[in-house]
């Protein structure tokens, strides 16, 4: 879950992420004191929920929020104030929360338990690939280590295939597109397979490999992934494309084209 807070008085904003950053739901928080910075920053990124100070110098937080909301309409808008008489305004814009100065950690988390938006929190996506530019994946934000090279290439060929199962030939003829299949490479894919499934296991994550007699594939709504969210219409995942997809490796040309080919029908 992405949050921003809002609030010209710096201490006051400062407290409230701080609070935020130690709350398991919330993947990223930034705060500003500045509401023009705040916008730009909607306008780059995606963000889940707004925590706004209703009362602040040059523009109110009931403006912010109606300024956001044209930007990303589906955005979370909480409003936090230490005046009471603001509700019918923040009931006008559809507002998802208002909550009493001084916020508490237990009103900020009811707040995100019964959003307007529901949001599917990025706290329980604890796998993370990079497709654009050259291929990583992370377990909890830190890259995944593997016994060989090439196991990293296999996870990274199931994240292309978005969940379908591939079969072990379809595997050793991508990977190995100019060797010839002996008992030696398939026992070497089984390694590979083996590999894979023990790095999920051991971070508790084994049910995101699904394995059929000689074929595979992951569960794909399991990844954070900047290429599924710009499928998706992501903005902040349309804007880190820039030109590269999963780079080290060759296979990974086909699905670049049909990413250049959607963006010139798209323009």
């Amino acid at each position: 879950m992405r949050v921003i807070s809002v609030d010209d008085e710096r201490i006051i904003m400062e407290d409230l992420v701080d609070m935020m950053e130690k709350m398991n739901e919330i993947d990223e928080v930034h705060g500003f004191t500045d509401y023009e910075e705040a916008l730009e920053y909607v306008k780059a990124e995606e963000v889940d929920v707004a925590f706004l100070d209703i009362h602040m110098r040059g523009m109110d937080g009931v403006e912010l929020a109606k300024r956001m909301k044209v930007i990303r309409p589906g955005i979370n808008i909480v409003f936090l104030t230490a005046y009471a008489d603001y509700s019918l305004d923040a009931m006008k814009i559809h507002a998802s929360g208002y909550i009493m100065k001084p916020a508490s950690e237990d009103d900020i988390r009811k707040e995100l338990e019964d959003l307007r938006h529901p949001v599917e929190s990025e706290a329980h996506k604890r796998l993370k690939a990079q497709c654009f530019g050259n291929f990583e994946v992370y377990i909890d934000n830190m890259p995944c280590t593997f016994r060989y090279i090439k196991t990293k290439e296999l996870i990274a060929y199931l994240i292309d295939r978005r969940g379908a199962y591939v079969t072990n030939g379809e595997i050793l003829g991508t990977l190995w597109e100019d060797k010839e299949v002996t008992a030696s490479l398939e026992n070497y894919l089984r390694n590979l397979v083996g590999d894979l499934r023990a790095v999920f296991k051991e971070a508790d994550l084994e049910s995101v490999i699904l394995k059929k007699k000689g074929m595979i594939a992951i569960v794909p709504e399991a990844f954070d992934c900047d290429y599924y969210r710009w499928i998706d219409g992501d903005v902040s995942a349309i804007n880190a494309f820039s030109g590269e997809y999963m780079s080290q490796y060759s296979w990974s040309e086909y699905t670049l084209a049909g990413i250049e080919n959607r963006i010139s029908e798209d323009y």
